[in-house]
């Protein structure tokens, strides 16, 4: 929930049924460690386990009532809790952050924000109006999306740059203008040359984590390297950042636009060029993909009290590095389940299990101040969760298949020149849906570390000649649970 429960419950399954007929079981599972040299990265752990004979709560596993390590095993035997391909993504490793530092900040926000009060928080019909998450692809400029006007909670955008040149990262703010998504006030954002993670500079090859808001729209730009002779005689704000970093010994003029200073920072000289990719931070839809027949359609009732002997997991004080705090919003019209969904090492073992039961979206809103977001009947789902994770929403009546939700990081890539988008040629992009019936796997390396997040939306364009047009890669949310009205 918003106010705490949700907290833990992304990506990790929780108590209840994994399908019709199957046993009820429970996500809650002890395992002691005997050797104090065992992995920390172990591809068949969610949560962290028992080190040093200290208990943790493992975070997929689940049991039948008293025999609790024999279910525990019996799932990991059979499912993989992360990509069977590539193992736990690069940016939720341990090396990809200082995860005490991390989870010590996501703790006591969550504490402050269970202490306050429901009118210190952020109002419910805000989170409900915020728009979906989306991803778009070489857009063009005219189609910029404005930011929401309210703003939900903290959250995390990981992209990838995969473009032959770098690029820069900015932020679209309430006024218009695009300041750095390092920190969200330098402005331009080039008035910072630093690469990431200490500035909105992303190499070729690296990977870069965004921290934003719900609603907060970021660009990712191609930047142009220019060499200092150039900068000195056209105006560039990245010149006196640039020239900051350069010993003040220096006899001559470097002819490179790239120099790293004592303490091994690199910083790049540039200036930004066309817009490669948008995305719009908000909540992942769930529609009705597969056609199933809400209990309405055949004489049924909605049942909303459909999973309420269900419960999801507890709070998860210790995530992973980079966690991602996500939304699921039901917009299918009835209730329906939600399931996390791993590959299976055995096909005929069932490996979903059960998450949180949502309920429609109308009634919901006719409860007026009767309404609480944060219960079971509640349409929207606080989650934390995870790159490579994959989630299942079935109908709670007949559980029948209704979407299925994709997890992965962004990829940003070159985009054709002005000349042959005039000449209609189209981009070849990658899609990365939420909502596919295919698993996706990470290929790219970790490159840096630290966690700076940054978020751009971008529409479909209107093509009043032959033009490529954006293509939308991703629809994804990233939510946080403990987030303070400000």
């Amino acid at each position: 929930t918003r106010h705490g429960g949700g907290e833990a419950s992304g990506g990790l399954p929780g108590p209840g049924t994994v399908g019709p007929g199957s046993k009820a079981v429970a996500v809650y599972a002890t395992n002691k460690v005997s050797t104090r040299d065992r992995k920390r990265e172990d591809e068949t752990r969610r949560r962290r386990v028992t080190m040093k004979g200290r208990t943790i709560a493992l975070a997929v596993c689940f049991c039948s009532a008293g025999a609790v390590d024999e279910g525990v095993g019996d799932w990991l035997a059979n499912c993989y809790v992360w990509p069977a391909v590539g193992g736990v993504p690069p940016e939720h490793r341990d090396s990809a952050c200082d995860r005490a530092k991390q989870n010590a900040l996501l703790n006591s926000r969550q504490l402050h924000a269970e202490s306050l009060p429901k009118s210190q928080l952020i109002p419910d019909d805000v989170y409900l109006a915020i728009p979906e998450e989306k991803t778009y692809a070489c857009p063009e400029e005219s189609t910029q999306i404005t930011p929401s006007t309210h703003l939900g909670h903290a959250t995390r955008w990981i992209l990838s740059n995969e473009a032959s040149s770098a690029i820069i990262l900015t932020l679209r703010n309430p006024l218009g203008l695009e300041t750095s998504a390092h920190d969200h006030t330098t402005f331009p954002a080039h008035s910072n040359t630093a690469v990431y993670p200490y500035g909105p500079i992303v190499m070729p090859g690296q990977m870069a984590v965004v921290n934003g808001r719900m609603g907060q729209v970021f660009f990712a730009r191609e930047y142009k390297e220019m060499a200092p002779l150039d900068a000195m005689y056209q105006p560039s704000p990245s010149w006196e950042s640039f020239k900051s970093q350069l010993p003040t010994t220096l006899s001559f003029l470097p002819t490179e636009s790239r120099y790293t200073n004592r303490h091994r920072v690199m910083h790049v000289l540039g200036q930004p060029g066309r817009l490669l990719m948008q995305h719009h931070m908000g909540n992942i839809y769930i529609r009705n993909d597969y056609g199933g027949v809400c209990p309405e359609l055949f004489g049924g009732e909605g049942d909303e009290s459909a999973g309420k002997d269900r419960q999801g997991t507890p709070r998860d004080t210790n995530p992973d590095c980079n966690v991602l705090k996500k939304a699921f919003l039901n917009k299918v019209g009835c209730p329906i389940d939600i399931y996390f969904s791993p590959e299976k090492r055995n096909p005929d073992f069932e490996c979903e299990v059960f998450s949180k039961h949502l309920g429609p979206l109308e009634p919901y809103l006719k409860k007026g101040p009767a309404r609480d977001i944060d219960g079971k009947g509640s349409p929207l789902f606080f989650l934390n969760t995870y790159n490579g994770h994959t989630f299942t929403a079935r109908m709670s009546h007949d559980q029948s298949l209704v979407a299925r939700i994709e997890l992965n990081h962004d990829k940003v890539t070159d985009c054709p020149e002005p000349k042959k988008l005039a000449e209609g040629v189209v981009p070849t992009m990658e899609m990365l849906p939420m909502n596919s019936t295919e698993s996706l796997h990470l290929s790219n390396r970790w490159l840096v570390e630290g966690s700076q997040n940054f978020t751009l939306p971008a529409l479909a364009r209107k093509a009043s000649q032959v033009k490529a047009q954006p293509e939308l890669i991703h629809h994804g949310s990233n939510r946080t649970v403990l987030v303070l009205a400000s």
